[in-house]
């Protein structure tokens, strides 16, 4: 797969918001954080460079909840300035999404063996959070779509990345009720080889409709290594 391409289409081009912020000293090191949703219709993507700390990156996060997809950037920008964090180069943009590439970027990332396979799509950014919630009925009564959390941060050693991944494809038949699907709980080790901790070949473990709670799986992302997590936290 050409991932240059991929990436030009799934993402096109970004325009830079005019504000940038330098509100706190004392932060040197600023890292590159890239925040992107894609649902059914449309790609919502924020970037920056900044100095947040684990805590601040989870309690925005915790933030992104509270608001709509479409009004992301607002929400980012929002705690950024209220917590008075150093940041700049803000960048956000609202692209349509293909149905047919995020659903080639989901098989990339349940079947690459190393993160680094990545890297061209998230634009080497330092910090990347990806959330997908994506349905589209492919035919008059068959439905295909994706899920998919992934949180990808420099390694302590700061020269590979580290990687989580959980995600699942579907399909399904409104005729007959029958759902196939896989499922699969990632993460990255032995500088950046990715590893399937749980697998559910077949059978879909997040529903095709409903309320799925992608944020919740993305702040519990490092701890989750079980199907049975995965249904407690996501499943409403």
């Amino acid at each position: 797969m050409n991932q240059k391409r991929l990436n030009r289409n799934i993402t096109g081009t970004q325009v830079k918001d005019a504000t940038e912020s330098i509100m706190q000293q004392g932060r040197d090191s600023f890292l590159s954080y890239r925040f992107e949703v894609m649902d059914d219709d449309n790609i919502y993507s924020v970037s920056f460079d900044g100095g947040l700390s684990e805590n601040e990156s989870k309690e925005l996060l915790a933030a992104l909840r509270t608001c709509l997809y479409e009004n992301m950037a607002n929400c980012i920008q929002t705690y950024l300035e209220q917590h008075n964090i150093a940041y700049s180069n803000f960048i956000s943009s609202k692209m349509p999404l293909e149905h047919n590439k995020v659903m080639e970027l989901a098989e990339l990332l349940l079947h690459s063996d190393r993160c680094s396979a990545f890297d061209s799509y998230f634009e080497n950014a330092d910090i990347y959070y990806l959330i997908v919630d994506h349905q589209k009925w492919v035919a008059e009564n068959c439905c295909q779509g994706c899920y998919f959390a992934v949180k990808k941060t420099l390694a302590e050693s700061e020269s590979s990345c580290k990687c989580n991944i959980i995600g699942q494809t579907f399909n399904y038949n409104e005729i007959n009720g029958d759902e196939n699907g896989h499922f699969t709980i990632r993460e990255s080790r032995d500088k950046e080889a990715l590893y399937n901790i749980a697998v559910s070949a077949n059978e879909p473990v997040l529903p095709a409709f409903g309320c799925v709670d992608m944020l919740g799986i993305l702040l519990n992302i490092d701890s989750i290594q079980t199907v049975e997590q995965i249904e407690k936290i996501a499943v409403k």
